[in-house]
């Protein structure tokens, strides 16, 4: 029986991403903040959630070319692990939490934070092409359709 873990999001970056290094392998770190609006009991409410993300690997590509702000549509593996307790927490009789965090395989940008003319980046596209101006041809007729 195959499991597939596969989780399909799209926000904005509350953060600018930030490349590390570990074990011989890059990635990049970014959180992104999703919002929307419910009523209840009359009132208009704003739920916010903020995910963080883990870009491996292809990933990476689009992930460097992210800011602040942008609007991205990420496809990738919800990830369980557990927190390791800092050194100036050791003492503290805190149990470590577990954190989720989603492990980036796809990654495209719908719209920018900063500019709004520039247009949409899928690292698939970017690895064809090597060219990270150009809208992707699935995205062409479709590319007005996302919220922004």
């Amino acid at each position: 029986m195959e499991i597939l873990n596969q989780v399909i999001l799209a926000g904005n970056l509350t953060d600018q991403p930030s490349v590390s290094d570990a074990g011989g392998r890059q990635f990049i770190r970014a959180r992104l903040a999703q919002s929307w609006f419910y009523e209840t009991q009359g009132k208009t409410v704003e739920h916010r959630q903020f995910i963080p993300l883990t870009f491996f690997g292809e990933s990476t590509i689009a992930a460097k070319s992210f800011q602040k702000g942008d609007n991205i549509h990420v496809t990738g593996q919800l990830i369980r692990r557990d927190a390791r307790p800092r050194p100036e927490e050791a003492n503290t009789g805190r149990e470590p939490g577990t954190i989720y965090e989603i492990h980036v395989i796809r990654a495209f940008r719908i719209a920018t934070g900063s500019k709004p003319d520039e247009i949409a980046t899928h690292q698939n596209e970017i690895r064809r092409m090597n060219d990270a101006k150009r809208v992707p041809s699935f995205l062409e007729e479709s590319i007005r359709d996302w919220p922004v």
